[in-house]
């Protein structure tokens, strides 16, 4: 008897711990959530009862580019002919949408006689959370042209065509994910999406992992016969491979003055790259430790109804070939204008919980 009271009693006890555990755990979580939410509360304004369009002119960034590691010979750089895209952005429901076309190449401001005519498919997207964010692309281009020509041709006149290399494809594919340590206090959303609205300066390091994928192809060298002295070992490239992975540690500070703004994040650090690239009629393979960079800039007015501004993304890549470097740029540059309006109907549904 005394043996079954003692089992209840201390049955009874374990189950009044417990629920007085819980009820301490979920009260440390709700003031931790106050603390968060007041804090950024400070700092931050959200946009929960509106949403934006916005027009946007953006600007693809792709170039395959050759250096000579000694600076003896001059750069090479292989450009698309346009890479001008129209397009705009919806906010709602807690998420945003771009959506861009290629603008049409103009032929009396740039005729194809000239830059030759690039076929490409480019995607791109950045995704910005309150703590963490993304840069992922997919960019696929063939038929580019030689930038700057006269420091490779001698005899070339100003009106001449530039070098077209109608068969040289580039490929690329790259995913950067990035962790914002002091979120409660900086918000990426506001200079780069503007479903934010940053209230005093703040700042936070951030850390990425960065994974990608470069290729490049042609039928014959794409060293000019100028510089092939200076690349001896590598005048006859004309494919390669770069897979890179990478750790990417970084800083990030928005700046703010009567809602206008201005941001800039770097992230640098050491890249594992595997290559792979023809050395005359073979192919050659190679193992390096290179830096790699991912930068951001962003400037403009955010108000409360209305906003306007600039911002740019880039990633580059370089990989050494004996003494050439080979240089993949990828990125884009946006100029937009916006204006926010008060949901109404369907539109004041929250898919996500705040």
């Amino acid at each position: 008897m005394r043996t079954t009271i003692a089992i209840w009693l201390l049955l009874a006890f374990s189950t009044c711990f417990s629920q007085a555990q819980t009820s301490y755990f979920d009260s440390l979580d709700q003031v931790k959530k106050y603390r968060y939410d007041s804090t950024r509360k400070l700092y931050i304004k959200e946009f929960h009862d509106r949403f934006y369009i916005k027009p946007i002119l953006t600007g693809r960034i792709f170039q395959l580019e050759f250096k000579d590691e000694n600076k003896e010979a001059a750069d090479i750089t292989y450009l698309p002919s346009s890479s001008a895209y129209l397009g705009f952005g919806l906010y709602f429901f807690d998420l945003n949408f771009e959506l861009s076309f290629k603008l049409p190449q103009n032929e009396e401001e740039t005729p194809s006689r000239i830059f030759g005519e690039t076929r490409s498919f480019d995607f791109q997207t950045n995704i910005y959370a309150k703590k963490w964010g993304a840069d992922v692309s997919f960019q696929r281009y063939r038929g580019m042209y030689l930038d700057k020509p006269e420091q490779h041709f001698s005899g070339r006149q100003p009106d001449d065509p530039y070098p077209i290399r109608d068969d040289l494809s580039l490929r690329y594919f790259q995913m950067n994910a990035f962790y914002v340590f002091n979120h409660s206090k900086f918000s990426f959303r506001s200079p780069y999406i503007q479903s934010e609205q940053q209230l005093k300066n703040a700042g936070s390091v951030i850390t990425s992992v960065f994974v990608s994928n470069f290729e490049f192809n042609s039928d014959s060298t794409l060293i000019p016969e100028s510089a092939r002295p200076f690349y001896p070992e590598n005048e006859t490239l004309q494919r390669g491979r770069v897979t890179t992975l990478a750790i990417l540690p970084g800083y990030t500070h928005t700046f703010t003055k009567k809602k206008f703004y201005a941001n800039a994040s770097l992230a640098i650090g050491p890249g594992h790259l595997w290559l792979r690239y023809n050395e005359g009629d073979r192919d050659k393979e190679d193992i390096r430790i290179r830096g790699v960079v991912n930068a951001r800039i962003a400037l403009g007015y955010n108000g409360d109804w209305f906003f306007g501004g600039l911002t740019g993304v880039t990633q580059i890549v370089s990989a050494r070939i004996d003494n050439l470097q080979a240089n993949s740029n990828s990125g884009n540059i946006k100029f937009f204008v916006g204006a926010r309006f008060l949901e109404e109907g369907f539109l004041k549904k929250n898919l996500f919980k705040h």
